[in-house]
């Protein structure tokens, strides 16, 4: 008979760290639990279409559109007051081999230490979630057209959500590799204005 879980103690024997989840939750078994954290299913609310080329969509200059699914286009409502949206996608495209790479070097520098790829915007990851965020052009219906979503052509998406004041960051820490990254990238952006 599953054991019963009725205390934080409890919880904690099952694996998850003590938190108020127990007197919000009530009473749950760990097999159900476990299970629960060990599984999720996601149901993508939409869909890109873009005909931009790689190198667009890797510099995020490409102007795509996201269809929403007719069942979720109430959920829409409102989002033309905003001029940035948060964008979550499934990176389809990534393989199983892929996703099972934990360390690289970053944006494929040999030169730069390899880093834990939670650590780097890779799309190599154990789960294929992409996380941009776009200039929302306008709503039509249930199509949004957006601008600088490095997402590919039939690329599910999975959520969308406002980009507000509350998101904006004061000064924050990087690392040196990054900095490095960006010195050259300021490099290349000078050197193509130039030729």
């Amino acid at each position: 008979m599953e054991r019963l879980l009725t205390s934080q103690k409890q919880y904690a024997s099952c694996g998850v760290a003590e938190s108020g989840l127990s007197s919000t939750i009530g009473v749950f078994s760990c097999r159900h639990l476990m299970k629960t954290l060990n599984a999720i299913r996601l149901e993508p609310i939409g869909v890109v279409q873009t005909n931009a080329s790689l190198d667009d969509l890797k510099h995020r200059i490409a102007t795509s559109k996201i269809v929403i699914k007719k069942e979720f286009s109430k959920g829409l409502d409102g989002i033309g007051g905003f001029s940035h949206l948060f964008v979550l996608f499934w990176m389809h495209k990534t393989s199983a081999p892929e996703k099972m790479i934990l360390k690289l070097h970053p944006r494929h520098r040999l030169y730069l230490p390899k880093q834990g790829v939670f650590a780097t915007r890779t799309q190599f990851r154990p789960n294929s979630i992409g996380l941009t965020v776009v200039k929302l052009v306008r709503r039509a219906g249930n199509t949004l057209t957006v601008k600088g979503l490095d997402a590919y052509e039939g690329t599910p998406v999975l959520d969308l959500k406002p980009y507000d004041p509350w998101d904006r960051l004061g000064k924050i820490r990087v690392p040196a590799w990054w900095k490095k990254l960006e010195k050259e990238k300021e490099r290349n952006e000078s050197a193509s204005h130039i030729g």
